[in-house]
């Protein structure tokens, strides 16, 4: 009784400080919570796209780019998640086709990329990881094997860990877990049973001459106590291992340890970074080699967007600026000092804007 009664007041306790605003306060500035700051940032939608690196058909190096090589970077990673070729290449493919750079057929592309890695540094160990990368772009013409443009670029990023917040308190907490589920519909069938079916059976004579059959025996007070300690113990249990499992789930290495326990995937697996590509820091998944992937994809993809935004302030091309598509003052605005500053401009989906959308606007009772 004393150990039912110890273990029900703890949960009590534990829930409680679930819900208790301060106490939730107090949790965010302890060793291995996340923080108010991050918390808060976990909610935040990442920024939208105002910009794009674009060359179009009047630009001298529009479609006559392909890749020749990287060198300083592995064909592919071995026994942890490393920056590799395999992830690499078709990040620069992709960069050169969106930005329209990529040449279409041999005969056009005069012009070869070639990337040197002088500096490959990721974590794959630990809470946080961190990274950097230093590469020289290169721009030549094949013909004369002259550089045309040449940029060291840096790229630096960090993987957070999500530390312990309200998303595993509401799974710890879950009352819709199998168990509880289980135990309740358990418990409330053999209360219908006994209190309900037999009841009435017992009750009613002529319900049981027209089914024929005697009297049923009523639960004794021992089944019934046997009944709710099982229910208890049941739903106790459950109750306690949501907690334990969040626990357990702390103490997995593979949160800490970017192994290859699995089949490989060189797959971009990028951040909800605020500033996107840009961004030096960002919220990260809690398995180590998915962490470990985001940062590998953010740093390279941090690279490449540096590289092309260097270039194009090299050869004079302007940004094209994304404006929204609809008649407002405000993107009307938006255009003509695009314009102004001799920037291009592309909108968003017109269609978008087109679509009928009736509403009559948010419900007040307005009296005095």
């Amino acid at each position: 009784m004393l150990r039912t009664s110890v273990l029900g007041g703890a949960c009590l306790l534990l829930a409680a400080c679930a819900n208790h605003q301060p106490t939730k306060q107090l949790a965010l500035g302890l060793p291995g919570f996340m923080d108010q700051s991050t918390a808060i940032e976990k909610q935040r939608p990442v920024l939208p796209t105002t910009h794009y690196v674009k060359w179009y058909s009047d630009d001298r190096f529009a479609g006559r780019i392909e890749l020749d090589y990287i060198s300083g970077m592995s064909q592919r990673d071995y026994l942890f998640e490393e920056p590799n070729q395999e992830l690499f290449r078709p990040m620069v493919k992709a960069a050169l086709e969106q930005s329209g750079l990529q040449a279409r057929t041999a005969a056009a592309a005069r012009y070869a990329l070639q990337i040197d890695f002088h500096e490959l540094d990721t974590d794959g160990f630990g809470r946080h990881f961190a990274g950097k990368t230093s590469a020289t772009y290169r721009i030549v013409d094949r013909f004369s094997n002259e550089a045309v443009f040449q940029q060291t670029v840096q790229s630096n990023f960090l993987a957070e860990y999500p530390g312990l917040n309200e998303d595993d308190a509401s799974f710890a907490y879950d009352v819709s877990a199998p168990g509880v589920i289980r135990a309740t519909q358990a418990f409330g069938a053999f209360s219908l049973y006994e209190a309900g079916f037999v009841e009435v059976w017992n009750n009613n004579g002529k319900l049981r001459d027209f089914f024929g059959g005697d009297t049923i025996s009523e639960v004794s007070q021992a089944s019934w106590d046997d009944t709710y300690q099982a229910y208890a113990w049941t739903t106790g249990i459950s109750v306690v291992s949501g907690p334990a499992l969040v626990l357990i789930g702390q103490l997995d290495p593979t949160n800490y340890v970017s192994l290859q326990l699995e089949g490989r995937s060189e797959q971009q697996i990028g951040t909800d970074a605020r500033y996107g590509n840009l961004s030096k820091a960002g919220l990260a998944s809690r398995s180590a080699r998915k962490r470990a992937a985001q940062l590998n994809t953010h740093l390279l993809a941090q690279s490449l967007t540096v590289f092309l935004m260097d270039f194009a302030q090299h050869e004079g091309v302007p940004l094209t600026q994304l404006v929204a598509c609809n008649a407002a003052d405000a993107a009307a605005s938006d255009v003509i000092e695009a314009l102004r500053s001799g920037q291009r401009t592309i909108s968003d989906d017109c269609v978008r804007y087109k679509k009928p959308k009736f509403s009559r606007g948010v419900a007040i009772t307005k009296y005095k």
